[in-house]
């Protein structure tokens, strides 16, 4: 008689004659039965030494084909997922200063003691512009080990870049500074920031800063950042001397757009700029509208400001272009470079400088009447010409053209519902569906999900 054979520790589910399938169903049936479910590791080098190839390959395909049913593949805006597990996300805590400094604009070493205060320190000193102000770049220094990694870096350009600033400052103190004249400052972080130092001691900055930095940041803004760091103490002393009222100036990255090809090496912290309504403009007296960028050939606004200006022009503000090149020292003071820091001229001559006004045509200089010759035989002073090296700024005008970007704004108010478009600024992540935690980044969206997932405060 025979005995009786013990109760089967499985059920068949469903007969296959495929070998590389036997693996796959002891793998499901195993997890049901056993009371505490073997890890995958482990299950992996059981089936290398029970089944063999065959088995282990049953096993990889049953993985491969959604064996992790508690994890569900989403997109997060960066921003959001920077806050939520950490500045760093998915990446070891290191950033690069290309330039950067041990000391501050002043030379002074303790710079490292204003990173707490960064963001009330940097504020609009009008109450009437703190609406306007984005400081999400500044509250990222919350975070110690971003504090750990920050440095002072001055600009490329350094001192030039200010001695730009400081010529736009001369051009409006020449008409009294006038309130009813905003400037916007759509240049590459370091040097927007650079050129506000410059024009601080006649405007207001506003900066407009809507990211975190990132190791493998599209936009590079910890050097926006470090920027901030470096020329912080001339914003501090303009701050304390500037008269009230002043025209606000507002700061902006025009890296906020930069080119992303959804590379794995780069992590999409792109933002689009959050600037006031037509309305916010005019209930500030705002009616003049100078649009500041690098060069010639850069006169049209960015795509994320096309409806913004149109709505400007619409509202009766003169929005006009000048190129950062419009602005140059004198062509003979390049001997004296190495002395005392040369200012900076609307067409590269005191003689031509004033012509901006004469040319832009919103507000007339207070000239002082030419001296007449002391004597008969005195050569006649001939009248100063106009800049022939300048851009066509005055001549921009806004137009409307479709973009990533159009109609993308809901609500009223400075930064309040200016959407990204779909795609922009987000990152995937794989979170789990029972617990709402992420486990794993994926920086480029067509990449693999990372295993290693790091973040640090």
């Amino acid at each position: 008689m025979t005995d009786a054979l013990p109760p089967r520790p499985f059920s068949r589910q469903a007969y296959f004659e495929g070998e590389n399938l036997v693996g796959a169903r002891w793998w499901q049936e195993s997890l049901r039965l056993r009371p505490d479910p073997v890890g995958r590791r482990t299950a992996l080098k059981a089936l290398l030494v029970v089944g063999g190839s065959a088995a282990a390959f049953g096993l990889l395909a049953a993985l491969a084909l959604g064996g992790d049913d508690d994890h569900r593949d989403i997109t997060m805006d960066a921003l959001d997922l920077q806050k939520r597990e950490g500045w760093n996300v998915g990446q070891p805590p290191a950033l690069r200063f290309p330039r950067a400094s041990t000391v501050d604009a002043d030379g002074k070493p303790d710079w490292a003691a204003a990173l707490d205060g960064l963001a009330p320190e940097m504020a609009p000193s009008q109450s009437a512009l703190v609406p306007y102000y984005v400081p999400t770049l500044f509250q990222a220094l919350s975070a110690p080990s971003l504090r750990q990694e920050m440095k002072p870096e001055p600009a490329p350009e350094g001192g030039e870049e200010v001695r730009r600033g400081e010529g736009i400052a001369s051009l409006f103190r020449a008409v009294d500074t006038p309130t009813d004249t905003a400037v916007i400052l759509d240049l590459d972080g370091p040097v927007s920031v650079a050129v506000a130092a410059g024009m601080a001691p006649a405007f207001d900055p506003v900066f407009v800063f809507d990211n975190w930095p990132h190791p493998l940041g599209v936009v590079p803004s910890h050097e926006t950042l470090a920027s901030v760091l470096f020329y912080r103490p001339l914003f501090l002393r303009a701050r304390a001397a500037r008269q009230a009222p002043a025209p606000p100036v507002f700061v902006l990255d025009r890296r906020r757009l930069s080119h992303y090809v959804d590379d794995d090496s780069e992590f999409d912290n792109r933002y689009v700029a959050k600037l006031p309504t037509a309305a916010n403009l005019r209930s500030l007296g705002v009616r003049h509208l100078l649009y500041v960028v690098p060069g010639k050939s850069d006169l049209r606004e960015l795509d994320d400001l096309n409806d913004d200006f149109v709505a400007f022009a619409d509202a009766g503000i003169d929005v006009k272009a000048m190129a950062l090149t419009d602005l140059a020292s004198p062509a003979d003071a390049s001997g004296r470079r190495g002395g005392a820091p040369i200012a900076h001229y609307y067409g590269g001559s005191p003689q031509t400088h004033l012509f901006f006004w004469s040319t832009y045509g919103w507000h007339a200089p207070r000239l002082a009447s030419p001296t007449p010759p002391a004597s008969a035989t005195a050569p006649a002073l001939s009248p100063p010409r106009p800049p022939v090296n300048v851009s066509n700024g005055a001549a921009y005008k806004p137009v409307l053209r479709p973009t990533i970007f159009s109609a993308r704004r809901t609500g009223i108010g400075a930064g309040v519902g200016k959407q990204k478009p779909s795609g922009f600024g987000v990152v995937s992540v794989r979170a789990s569906k029972s617990t709402g935690r992420i486990t794993g980044v994926r920086t480029g969206r067509s990449g693999s999900f990372g295993r290693g997932f790091s973040s640090s405060g």
